[in-house]
């Protein structure tokens, strides 16, 4: 799975949960998860969930806590370093 969560300066982790023979539906067979969510989740059209995270924990022994902080970092990361939307209406420092 990549594209699930990232680090200060990483678009995305990559967990090595791939093996000879596992293919998007055996992965979403054994997560007991719909493959068209699994997909959303990797492509970053879907949040990553903590229903999600705790499927992985079962299966591979992978903290929840530890996935959903580095995806709470990614979060943090991809919003600052977003121009902010609106006009700043921050004083000037000068």
């Amino acid at each position: 799975l990549s594209r699930l969560v990232g680090s200060k300066g990483y678009d995305r982790l990559i967990l090595p949960l791939w093996g000879p023979g596992l293919t998007h539906k055996n992965l979403t067979a054994h997560l007991d998860c719909p493959e068209e969510e699994l997909l959303q989740v990797m492509e970053g059209s879907r949040p990553f969930t903590v229903s999600l995270a705790l499927r992985i924990e079962r299966c591979w022994g992978i903290s929840m806590q530890l996935l959903l902080n580095l995806h709470h970092e990614h979060q943090q990361h991809l919003a600052s370093s977003q121009p902010p939307s609106g006009g700043d209406t921050s004083p000037e420092l000068g």
